[in-house]
């Protein structure tokens, strides 16, 4: 069953995107929302020409070539009204002017909790009961408050490793030791974990995180890991691989934190998967780069979960090929497709924590 949210007012479309993105923080920011179905997309204010031109670039190749929608929602957080209202302004033109854009309001520059809507002119102070609200409206559907800022969401992902580290080494020799029938039984012991997780929502005991961290490099186990993934089940294994990450030493960590990206990407949580990319270290899995090009291309979870289909063409690693931005300019933005319908959200699926 698909739960939404149906935004009436300024007030609330403000109050709507700390749930979208994941935190509160948001501080010289361009977020795009879709009306309508479509992906939405947070990226920095441009600050000099050739940034602005990167800038326009970007959202004109989501919204005008991969994902054509028909109205789109612009909001600019941030102190500098100046350079809130140039971005509203450039961006509102450079879609209305194409032959295919789409329409484009309201266009909000919403500095702490004042906005002003550069179409009409408006403005006014978000009303702290439309917040509260609307934080009970996500908790009714389960959804987990967002963070304070995106550092905090990354802080979350740190935590003690001591205990797991001194499980680590007997259980790397076990998989060592392993024939290729014992393999695929560990393989096959992974998923019934990972299962059983679904069920009871209870975490692996520092032996059993141990274990999969010792297996989860096969790239059997992996596949495992990754085939069990949906957009309805994600948020619960969003938690599992979230406390594997946790209590993960560091040299096991990347894969852990590239199921965590996968996991948050399908559940809709953009800014989470761009912070779990962001844990891995420079010998990245291949997985880190799928889904880096998934979130900067705004593909829509639902192509990924058809691309895991036996008869799917590999389209994904496909694009992870042809990717032409560097890392430190994917980390410039976050972009998630959240089947927003409108604004009308968000989607519903397994309860979070």
């Amino acid at each position: 069953m698909n739960n939404t949210l149906t935004i009436r007012s300024h007030d609330e479309l403000i109050a709507y995107v700390p749930h979208l993105l994941g935190f509160q923080r948001i501080e010289s920011s361009m977020v795009c929302l879709a009306i309508g179905g479509g992906p939405t997309a947070r990226l920095d204010l441009p600050d000099s020409p050739e940034a602005m031109r990167q800038f326009l670039d970007q959202m004109s190749d989501v919204y005008l070539h991969r994902h054509p929608t028909r109205r789109v929602a612009l909001i600019a957080f941030g102190e500098d009204g100046r350079a809130c209202i140039e971005a509203l302004s450039a961006l509102g033109e450079t879609l209305v002017d194409s032959d295919r854009g789409p329409d484009v309001g309201p266009m909000l520059w919403v500095n702490g909790e004042e906005w002003f809507d550069v179409l009409d002119g408006t403005s006014g102070t978000v009303d702290p009961a439309t917040r509260v609200r609307m934080a009970a409206e996500f908790a009714l559907l389960g959804r987990a408050m967002p963070a304070a800022t995106r550092e905090d969401l990354a802080a979350a992902m740190q935590g003690d490793p001591t205990a797991v580290a001194e499980q680590l080494p007997a259980a790397e020799a076990r998989v060592l030791d392993m024939d290729a029938a014992a393999l695929h039984a560990e393989v096959g012991w992974l998923g019934t974990r990972l299962d059983q997780f679904r069920s009871d929502r209870e975490y692996l005991s520092d032996v059993d995180a141990a274990r999969v961290l010792a297996v989860i490099h096969d790239s059997g186990a992996r596949n495992a890991a990754e085939m069990r993934m949906t957009r309805e089940n994600a948020p619960v294994y969003s938690e599992f691989w979230h406390d594997l990450v946790r209590r993960a030493p560091d040299a096991v960590r990347d894969t852990p934190a590239a199921m965590l990206a996968l996991s948050s990407y399908l559940e809709g949580k953009g800014a989470q998967a761009w912070v779990a990319l962001d844990q891995i270290s420079e010998a990245r899995p291949p997985l880190a780069d799928l889904l880096a090009t998934a979130l900067e291309q705004a593909i829509d979870p639902r192509e990924w979960e058809r691309a895991l289909q036996p008869e799917a063409p590999g389209s994904l690693m496909q694009q992870a090929a042809l990717r032409d931005r560097t890392a430190p300019e994917r980390r410039t933005h976050d972009q998630h497709d959240h089947n927003t319908h409108g604004v009308e959200g968000p989607e519903s699926s397994t309860p979070g924590r």
